[in-house]
């Protein structure tokens, strides 16, 4: 893999992450799981101005998660064949 960090700085890097606790690299997970969310989220309006903040998070779900799951976390009844 190409990398653009100096193996100095990796190494500078993986030990301050060695010196954080399990609860601060979760939160770290949990933080960068929010900025992708919101990447997407942004992607999406540019895709769609104008439609509303349920639409932008149901399009975020059918994205991740299919149409049919997408409908079951907002509440839409799921048509079957």
């Amino acid at each position: 893999m190409i990398s653009d960090t100096t193996p100095e700085m990796e190494q500078l890097l993986l030990a301050m992450r060695r010196k954080q606790t399990s609860g601060q690299r979760m939160s770290n997970a949990l933080e960068l799981c929010e900025l992708v969310r919101s990447l997407e989220i942004g992607v999406l309006r540019i895709k769609s101005p104008g439609v509303d903040e349920i639409a932008l998070r149901f399009n975020l779900a059918e994205k991740r998660h299919g149409l049919i799951i997408a409908r079951q976390m907002f509440g839409v009844r799921v048509m079957t064949a």
